[in-house]
Order: structure tokens, then sequence, then C-alpha cells
């Protein structure tokens, strides 16, 4: 029998701990890494990839992710997969199927496809709804084939409106019995994997909008519910809270949440979103300035970084991100048919509102203003087709006419069918965005993969920070990116041996030709991978050769291997996972 199941021979690791990069042999068995070494004898291996010119980097590791429907129907978990990433954390933002009643499973669909976007046909496709607790849907995801490695939060919308029910939750804060429910559940979870808790709290201006255009249940709770369950980290001394509380520019700001939050539980808390914005060049440096003050007062908190060159490729029955600009895009977002949609869009009225009630300030969560829109295909929109690859304002100013007008009216001429392309996600700046991903209390991340597939891709966040920040401009190390993309999360999550190539960790590495490294810049791709032959977007990875997840080969070339190692990974790595399905049998016999 083999001393190794896998060589990796003669690449250039950069093992994601910062130490400079060094060239080496890695020897994996039983999916972790049992030695590394300047020469390993290639006969001592069931299996040799010659790495040779490559680089060898610890699989990314992404903190906020939607990938709680697909892993059901795609186990690799595309595109994420495909640009290095290999371990997922789920339940982000307070959404997800767990804790559900049966009765209820529908209205947790409306709520995923509404807020993310996941399109409801899929989800009633591939969802097998076996279970209704947080643990019973752990046992689902550990019996279902996964190419990568899974982590989840408890969600705390799913959470409230299980024990509070759906309206009550929409409209008053939880009674005492019904908190000490809610943290018996979170006790139970964490018992059965959970890492911690995700929500949002940011009142009626998050774009993620009930299926009536009202906040979701964490966007309006009452702030100490969340409080107390922080205290059940602190009893356990384990876990992380995500909390969406933080929109540029400004515009809503509950750092006061976070920091009670984190005083409270004494545990990491992850603050949604940092990230840096052209037209206010400060408004990043006051976020990485409070993240200095938390630390000088003994609180662990984390920004979470949205840094990366990803834009939305749309049709407008499609986004929903503009609901949260004005009353009258949210009346737009609503109307939801491209019937009625087309029929908004072309009344004078309607239109009239609309443009009076703009603000393009309140577009940069949205992709950027109106005037950055790039127009891709006016379809049948004929009186506009001329204007094909120019942005709005361009044609705006062509028609000396206001920015909305020209906007709706393309909508109606194209029966809301016409493509179009933004092109100011928030910033190009490599200054500011490497200033972001420096700071030593800033997480990479926010690639909100799985979600709004039909018209952004986030997955490539890694990709685009390597080949932008580090290759093109030279603002970070390869080293420093390899830590911030992977060792870093690792440890704010004790993933126990994860996020680096050393001796004893995890093998989830992947391999890459650095100059090669990227991906098309100018538009995604359409692909049917959807259950059911539905298409999304995706951004296919250029340069990655291998991915491999738990010592396994994932992907060869962009192609899928077919082998599932992935692994499901509570507060205390896969090692926890494999103790509580052992205790579980052994209480069964």
């Amino acid at each position: 029998m083999a001393e190794f199941d896998l060589i990796i021979a003669g690449g250039t690791i950069v093992d994601g701990t910062r130490i400079p990069r060094y060239s080496g042999d890695i020897g994996i068995k039983g999916g972790k890494i049992a030695a590394i070494s300047t020469q390993l004898d290639a006969s001592r291996a069931a299996r040799v990839i010659d790495a040779t010119g490559r680089i060898v980097a610890p699989g990314v590791i992404d903190p906020h992710t939607h990938y709680d429907a697909q892993i059901f129907w795609d186990p690799y978990c595309a595109d994420s997969s495909w640009h290095g990433n290999t371990t997922f954390v789920v339940g982000n933002c307070g959404f997800g199927f767990m804790p559900c009643r049966p009765e209820d499973r529908e209205r947790y669909m409306l709520m995923m496809e509404n807020t993310e976007q996941v399109p409801m046909t899929a989800m009633q496709q591939a969802l097998p709804w076996t279970w209704e607790s947080f643990p019973e849907w752990m046992e689902t995801l550990r019996g279902v084939a996964k190419g990568v490695n899974i982590a989840a939060y408890m969600p705390l919308n799913s959470l409230m409106i299980y024990v509070m029910g759906i309206e009550a939750a929409k409209s008053r804060g939880a009674t005492a019995k019904e908190r000490s429910e809610m943290r018996r559940l979170l006790h139970e979870a964490m018992d059965a994997g959970a890492v911690g808790f995700g929500f949002s709290f940011l009142r009626d201006q998050n774009s993620h909008k009930d299926i009536d255009g009202s906040p979701m249940p964490t966007d309006g709770m009452n702030i100490e519910d969340a409080y107390y369950l922080a205290a059940v980290l602190r009893e356990r001394g384990e876990g992380v809270i995500q909390c969406l509380c933080e929109l540029p520019p400004g515009k809503v700001s509950n750092r006061f949440a976070v920091e009670e939050m984190a005083r409270i539980s004494g545990r990491p808390v992850l603050l949604n979103i940092i990230t840096p914005i052209d037209a206010m060049p400060d408004y990043h440096v006051s976020l990485l300035n409070w993240l200095d003050e938390m630390e000088a007062k003994g609180l662990n908190i984390y920004g979470q970084a949205f840094v990366n060159r990803s834009w939305n490729q749309l049709r407008a029955t499609e986004f929903d991100v503009w609901q949260g600009t004005s009353p009258s895009f949210l009346a737009f977002t609503l109307a939801r048919t491209a019937d009625r949609m087309s029929a908004l869009a072309a009344d004078p009225a309607f239109v009239a509102r609309a443009a009076e009630e703009y603000e393009p300030m309140m577009w940069m969560g949205a992709g950027g203003p109106l005037e950055t829109f790039k127009l891709v295909d006016a379809r049948e929109a004929s009186a506009f087709t001329k204007y094909n690859g120019k942005l709005l304002g361009e044609i705006a100013a062509a028609e000396d006419r206001h920015v909305v007008e020209i906007f709706f009216a393309i909508v109606a001429g194209s029966k809301a069918v016409a493509d179009f392309r933004t092109t100011v996600a928030t910033s190009t700046n490599p200054d500011m965005s490497a200033e972001i991903l420096l700071h030593k209390r800033v997480v990479s991340g926010t690639s909100d993969g799985g979600a709004h597939v039909k018209f952004h891709c986030g997955g490539q966040y890694a990709t685009d920070n390597i080949m932008w920040l580090v290759r093109e401009e030279g603002r970070i190390s390869l080293e420093e990116m390899h830590y911030g993309l992977s060792y870093l999360p690792a440890r704010i999550y004790n993933f126990a041996k994860r996020g680096a190539l050393l001796e004893g960790y995890a093998a989830d590495l992947y391999i890459y030709d650095y100059a090669r490294l990227g991906y098309n810049r100018d538009h995604y791709e359409m692909a049917h991978c959807l259950p059911g032959g539905d298409w999304r977007r995706v951004c296919p990875a250029q340069g990655i050769e291998w991915v491999i997840v738990n010592g396994e080969p994932i992907l060869h070339g962009g192609k899928i291997t077919g082998a599932t190692p992935g692994a499901m990974i509570g507060v205390r790595g896969a090692e926890f996972d494999r103790d509580y399905l052992a205790g579980r049998q052994i209480a069964a016999e």
C-alpha cells in the first residue's frame, strides 16, 4: 500500500501563514497533509501531480455565501469552486431553511427567492425537505454528496419565524417564553454543528425585502432579542455572529449593535459590509478606525469586505437590488412580471414620479447610479438599438432626457427583456481596496455565492483580488493575500486545522498558473445548469488547474472529476462532525 494517496510535486507553495513562498512537495494521506518536503519520492504515492511552475495555495474559505439551496443540486457550488473555493459558510443574513415547520416550507422558499433571488422552481424541484429542526437539516446535509465543505449559521429569520410565527416575528419583540425557546434551539443547533448565528439589522433600508416589500423579521427586530442569543455563545465559549448592519454610503449604520453583541458574547462578530467608494474616499477609513477602536476596547470584531470588480448583468424582471433606492423602484420591483413592469414603465405619471425621487447616491448598493448602467442589448426597443454598448447617462445626454425616463423607455419598448450591465460596483481604486484588505481586522469574502444567480457572479473574488491587487497593481503580496483568503477566516471560525498548508492540516488546496490566472472581465456566461434546465449566469476561471478538497481532486482544468469528498464543518472542524455522528450511532445502539 502506498505511503501517500497523492503527492503534489515541485510546486511553489504559498502556505497561507504569511511566510515567504518556497518550492516543495506535499504528501497527502487520508484527506490530510501528511508531509511537506523539498522532495518526496514519487514511488511512495498512488498518484502524483506535477505542479512545477505553478502556485500551490490553501483552498479559499468564503464566509459569506447563500449556497443553502444550491448544494442540493450542485455538489460543487459553481462557480465558486471553479476559483479555488473549498469551504463555504451558509445561513448568512439570517436566511436559510432551518428550523422550518412543514406548513412554512413554501414561505421560506419565497423568502429566499425574494431576498437572494434563488429561483423558486429550482428550490421546489431540488429541496427534499426531510427536516424540521436544525440538527435534522445538518444530518440531511451530511448525507448529501458534496464536493466542497459546508459550515452553517443558525439563520435568525428562520429561528424567529419558527418560534414566533411570521406575523409576530415581523411586528413585535419576543416574549420571555419565546426567548427561552430560541435560546434552547440555538444551543441545540450548535450541539449539532452550527458555527453561530447570522442576521441582518437594517430596518427599512435593506434591499432584502419580504414578498410584500416590507422588512424581513430581523431587520425590524427588537435588538435585545439578538443580545439575548449572543449570551448563548458566551455560555458555550464558541461560535461567531454575522450581522449585516452597515450599508454604504453610511446611510444605515448599526455598529452599536455589533459592539454590544461582541461585548455580551465575547466571541468574534463579523460586521457586514466594508467596501471602498470612489465618491466617498473617507467612508471606509471611518470603518477601519472604528475597528481599531473596538480592538482597543478588547472586542473581537471583524469587518467583512466586499472588495472585487464584479458587476451585475441583468434584465429588469430578474433584478431587485434597486428596490431600496426609492418608493417607485420598490413598486416597480414588486410588479414582478414582464407585463406588469412594462405597463408601469410606459405610464408617464409613474415615470415622472420615479424621476423626481431619483437620488444617484442611493444607488451605490445597487451597482452604481443609473447613469453608469450600460445598455447591452435593447432587443425589441428598436429606437434604442443604436445605443447598444452605451451608458444610460450617455444615452440620456444624446436624447436630452432624464436618465430614469431613458431607462423606463427601454424597459417598456423591450417588454422588460432588454439587457443591462452595471459598470461601477463601488470602486476600482486599488489603493483604497488594498487598504481595506490589509487591515488586520478585515476578512475577505462576501461572494454571495448561490444568490442572485440570474444577474450576478461573485465566486471569482479571490481570483480577481490576486490578478488585480497582487499581479497587476502590486499592492498586496501573494503571501498576504492567501493568508486573508484562507487562514484568517479559518482562525476566526475556529475551523480546526484548515486554511493553511501545514502538516496535519486538511488537504484543501488549489494549484494555478499565476501568469494565466483570470476570468472574462467583459461579461458573464449563461449556463443551463439549474434544475429543469433553467439558466443562470456563471464566471469560469482561467489558469486554475486543480482544486482539491480533503485530499481528493474535484476539478481538473475546469472539469468536474466526480469526486465528492466534502464535509460538514462545525466550530471544532470536521473532527467534531465525525464525533457527533459517532455519538449518535452509539446512542442508537
